[in-house]
């Protein structure tokens, strides 16, 4: 059973290898930035503004948006999603429709590369950490995490008094066990890192047209492979570069270098404890390239 599972582990990353375009070239810092906050505005004035077109543009069709609310004072924590067409349709019908001069809105772009960025949007309404990868040459948000905005009342926040620096190595720390849980089969340590809803996606671009190629995977498929020990990253490719980009209200925005690829990866705090909630992985050339391990 396990080698067949190894068979086909390594047959969907070769599929998938073959979907990818390693040629395209990275625009300019200065305009690939502009670019990437104009995806965020479409995002959120489309949303204001009652403008379908803007939201459709900016969201892409595998989307996964979500928040932890507490309704209740004897309620717990509640995960709460929202899917591409939910967010298109109630844009057309105006529900969410502010003036100008109400909306609050400020983007940063805390790190972008040829094809992946990460960004920090605030608003009146929301505050928002996005993950947007390119998608035949459009910017598309792919992951979102976010949580009350900066006019919400505190009874609507989970973390009214948070302390982003004190809670700044203990993101790092969560961020390290997900990430070097998987890559030594530690399970244990993965686990401790892992939300019920965390959410994982390897990014390509496919050669054809440039499409995104989104690959998603959730708890069970995360956390069995590493109880299995299934593809084990060789021990020199175990070492994982973390930084915290960002942190805001009981969320983190972190990025890892590995030698498999790139991590990018959206934290939230929970009871004291961080989670890992959104992953995006962009695999290395060579990752993807190197075949099955060999038997022993």
């Amino acid at each position: 059973m396990k080698k067949a599972f190894l068979v086909l582990t390594w047959m969907a990353v070769l599929l998938l290898t073959a979907l990818i375009a390693w040629t395209q070239e990275a625009p300019a810092a200065g305009s690939r930035d502009e670019a990437i906050v104009r995806t965020a505005l479409d995002y959120s004035d489309g949303a204001y503004s009652g403008d379908a077109d803007r939201m459709a543009r900016a969201v892409h069709p595998d989307l996964n948006k979500l928040v932890f609310v507490r309704r209740a004072p004897a309620m717990g924590v509640a995960t709460v999603y929202s899917t591409t067409s939910g967010l298109v349709e109630m844009t057309r019908m105006a529900v969410l429709k502010m003036e100008p001069e109400k909306r609050r809105t400020e983007v940063s772009v805390l790190e972008s590369t040829g094809d992946v960025a990460c960004v920090r949007l605030r608003t009146s309404q929301w505050c928002d950490y996005l993950q947007m990868v390119k998608d035949a040459g459009q910017w598309r948000i792919v992951n979102v995490l976010w949580a009350a905005g900066l006019d919400a009342p505190p009874a609507r926040k989970l973390h009214p008094e948070f302390d982003a620096e004190k809670e700044r190595p203990a993101a790092q720390a969560a961020a390290l066990d997900y990430l070097e849980g998987m890559t030594a089969g530690d399970a244990a340590r993965l686990e401790k890192a892992l939300h019920p809803e965390t959410n994982q996606v390897v990014y390509m671009v496919s050669p054809v047209n440039g499409a995104a190629v989104l690959n998603r995977t959730r708890y069970s498929g995360i956390l069995e492979p590493a109880k299995a020990k299934v593809a084990l990253a060789p021990g020199s490719g175990r070492n994982v570069d973390i930084r915290v980009l960002d942190l805001m209200d009981g969320m983190a925005f972190a990025a890892a270098a590995m030698a498999q690829g790139t991590a990018y990866l959206q934290l939230q705090l929970l009871d004291g404890t961080w989670k890992v909630v959104n992953v995006l992985v962009r695999p290395a050339e060579n990752t993807l390239r190197a075949g099955p391990p060999a038997k022993k």
